[in-house]
């Protein structure tokens, strides 16, 4: 009877094993929700935290290029590069938020929440940043100003110049040398007074760097009308010439003031100088600390599984 009993016991022996494995792995896969065992889960957290890192920097760094670029094209590109970065960071913040919530250590959940904040501000900040930088729009008013604005300008100052030299030529001082030199002289501080607006970030100094052009304006305006009212020059091409250079200049100029007003560029290199590398710093501290306490989690498991051992 006894032998009967151990054959049957022997004979049972093996489902009897096959069923507490199975039963202990549905049990361990229960445990962790997450697909992972917990050192796989520090190796992923330790992972994810270390790319984050790194497209954080590559982000930072593109924002930056974008914002100093010179022209549209490379603003354009660098955006895009920094949006890119940017969205990788979100993935990854989204994936160890998932395996973190799901754990027990307290603060790498403190942790993640307070990046979560930051990171909100980053990217806030970061996408105002992104959206005046391609606008470039102090470097275009830069570029009117400097080459539009001084073609009229050199136009102007070659038609009134024949009309002055005719003048002399001809030994007649029939007025129309002073109010030339009139109109020349508020025309070029029109123009010379194109680089500090578009400098300026101010709107109250901006203002009154209008109130000056406007000024000027009126001066350069009279000084044409006393050419236009001089007989000698009735009809004369030259002077046609010169009132239609001023006409697009002054045109070009109402462009240079409403592209500098916008102040994009200024604008998005005081941020990114300012607000946005405190918050870049910020978000950087976080993950280094958060880095540093998921391996310091990950070798305190290893060491207390060692112990139990």
């Amino acid at each position: 009877m006894e032998q009967k009993t151990k054959r049957r016991l022997f004979a049972i022996l093996p489902w009897v094993i096959t069923l507490t494995v199975l039963g202990a792995f549905t049990l361990y896969g229960s445990l962790y929700k997450a697909g992972y065992n917990p050192f796989e889960n520090q190796s992923i957290k330790s992972d994810l935290v270390s790319t984050m890192r790194i497209k954080l920097l590559e982000a930072i760094e593109a924002e930056k290029n974008a914002v100093l670029a010179i022209t549209d094209e490379e603003s354009g590109a660098f955006a895009v590069k920094a949006r890119q970065a940017t969205d990788h960071v979100e993935k990854n913040r989204k994936e160890i938020e998932s395996i973190i919530q799901q754990g027990k250590y307290s603060k790498e959940i403190e942790l993640v929440n307070e990046f979560n904040i930051c990171w909100s501000q980053y990217r806030k900040l970061d996408e105002t940043i992104l959206s005046l930088a391609v606008q470039n729009t102090n470097l275009k008013a830069q570029k009117i100003s400097s080459t539009e604005c001084a073609q009229e300008m050199a136009r102007f100052e070659e038609s009134l110049n024949r009309i002055i030299q005719r003048d002399n030529k001809d030994n007649q001082c029939n007025g129309t040398i002073m109010p030339a030199y009139e109109a020349l002289t508020a025309s070029f501080k029109i123009f010379a007074l194109h680089k500090p607006h578009i400098e300026e970030a101010d709107d109250k100094q901006m203002d009154k760097i209008e109130q000056s052009i406007k000024s000027y304006d009126g001066s350069a305006k009279k000084a044409l009308n006393t050419l236009s009212g001089i007989a000698a020059l009735r009809d004369n091409p030259d002077l046609k010439s010169a009132q239609t250079a001023y006409d697009r200049f002054l045109k070009l100029t109402s462009e240079v003031l409403r592209l500098s007003r916008l102040n994009t560029n200024i604008k998005s290199a005081e941020l990114s100088l300012g607000k946005k590398r405190l918050i870049s710093s910020q978000c950087q501290e976080i993950l280094t600390t958060l880095q540093g306490t998921v391996q310091a989690q990950g070798n305190y498991s290893l060491l207390r599984l060692k112990k139990g051992k």
